[in-house]
């Protein structure tokens, strides 16, 4: 059976190319990652203390591991590549240098490795590091905050990768139940917790929170964004498989 994932969607707050206005800054939510781009001091207790030129650096960095072309003649042993694992390494190792290990952009850094490790297909690396970012940024954040989702799908993929699909069930209800908050990555908390259920066979589920995943991309996403074609695809394969299962 085929069963689509597609957590791919970089951190939001890193895909940022100009600086947000201070009247778009105000109506975030101040647990969100989106605060490491103010230079400004705040009293809160995780308040931006980089200052634009750092976060630009580390943008270029998570931009260029997560877009840089593929050298088909670098692949790892698994068929994945070699560079963009290099580039999320490296991003780490700046953000580890500048930051700190505790720090919640190095946590995404860590999480952008992870999700470079399982498309390079070491899904045991990718859960690890994908553990330690999220338990760092449960720390500075709590168990809810809209960062944890993207590092709760790659958790996902993963577990799936390994065929533990009760613990990415887990991974992938827990994102969900955070919400639309997280924008594009909602959409794929939702799209994975639908493929979890399809390789389980229950595509009753399955098509239900593909329509949940399809609406939202539809919404986040440009017309024709390869994701809804994803998504879309992927709902009409479960629906095929309910029918045959019920003229049985």
């Amino acid at each position: 059976m085929t069963v689509d994932f597609a957590a791919r969607t970089w951190s939001a707050g890193f895909e940022r190319t100009a600086r947000p206005s201070m009247a778009n800054y105000a109506q975030q939510p101040l647990s969100t990652l989106a605060r490491f781009y103010w230079s400004e001091l705040s009293p809160t207790p995780y308040a931006g203390r980089m200052n634009w030129v750092t976060a630009g650096i580390l943008l270029v960095s998570v931009l260029s591991a997560h877009g840089a072309p593929r050298d088909k003649t670098k692949t790892t042993a698994s068929g994945g590549n070699e560079s963009e694992i290099a580039l999320a390494r490296e991003a780490l190792r700046q953000a580890t240098a500048a930051l700190g290990e505790d720090h919640p952009v190095t946590a995404i850094m860590l999480r952008n490795l992870a999700l470079a490790m399982q498309e390079g297909g070491y899904p045991n690396y990718a859960g690890h590091y994908a553990q330690q970012s999220l338990e760092t940024l449960e720390r500075h954040f709590g168990a809810r905050d809209v960062s944890l989702v993207p590092v709760l799908n790659v958790l996902t993929e993963a577990a799936v990768s390994q065929a533990r699909y009760a613990e990415a069930r887990e991974f992938a209800m827990r994102a969900v139940a955070i919400g639309p908050a997280a924008d594009a990555h909602y959409g794929t908390a939702l799209h994975n917790l639908a493929a979890v259920f399809q390789a389980e066979g229950k595509f009753q589920e399955a098509a239900a929170f593909y329509r949940q995943a399809l609406a939202v991309r539809e919404k986040v996403l440009p017309a024709g964004h390869p994701y809804i074609g994803i998504t879309r695809a992927a709902l009409e394969r479960v629906q095929r498989s309910a029918k045959v299962i019920a003229h049985r």
